[in-house]
């Protein structure tokens, strides 16, 4: 790779996690705070229903870490996918397929199939109209088969 070989870095968006999330952190120990002040749940339960709070927020807590960590580059050759839990190096020879297509939500997903694995890119990367943009030069850059064709008719 020269100097003059753009590299974009796009990391994932949180809010959908987070929202929900700090709602139900706030709500729950209300919830059950107001449930055992007016009826005096037994020990156990409310042991049980503690666990399952701090359960919940652990898992939470870990899902944003990794979430905050998720980062996709496309570079000169590479495409790479990178987080907490690892990365993942996908050059062209790699990639058997990129499909695009909307999901249940009507969301914008692009597939990236190598011989053993997919990966995934939605909206929840940002900037997204830039990372389509980049993977769509890239997939023309070195002809990999895609459904870039009549993907890009539907949505003119």
């Amino acid at each position: 790779m020269d100097e003059h070989d753009d590299e974009h870095d796009y990391v994932y968006q949180l809010r959908p996690l987070i929202v929900p999330a700090v709602m139900f952190l706030i709500l729950y120990p209300l919830v059950i705070g107001g449930l055992h002040f007016f009826r005096k749940l037994p020990s156990l339960e409310l042991r049980l229903l503690i666990g399952i709070y701090i359960t919940a927020a652990l898992g939470i807590l870990f899902l944003w870490v990794i979430g905050k960590s998720k980062h996709v580059q496309i570079k000169d050759r590479q495409i790479v996918f990178r987080s907490l839990l690892g990365k993942h190096i996908l050059e062209p020879q790699d990639i058997r397929r990129v499909a695009f297509y909307f999901d249940g939500k009507g969301q914008e997903v692009a597939q990236i199939s190598t011989k053993g694995d997919f990966y995934y890119v939605s909206e929840f990367y940002f900037p997204f109209p830039e990372l389509m943009s980049d993977l769509e030069i890239f997939i023309q850059k070195y002809d990999l088969r895609s459904n870039l064709e009549s993907y890009a008719g539907l949505i003119d």
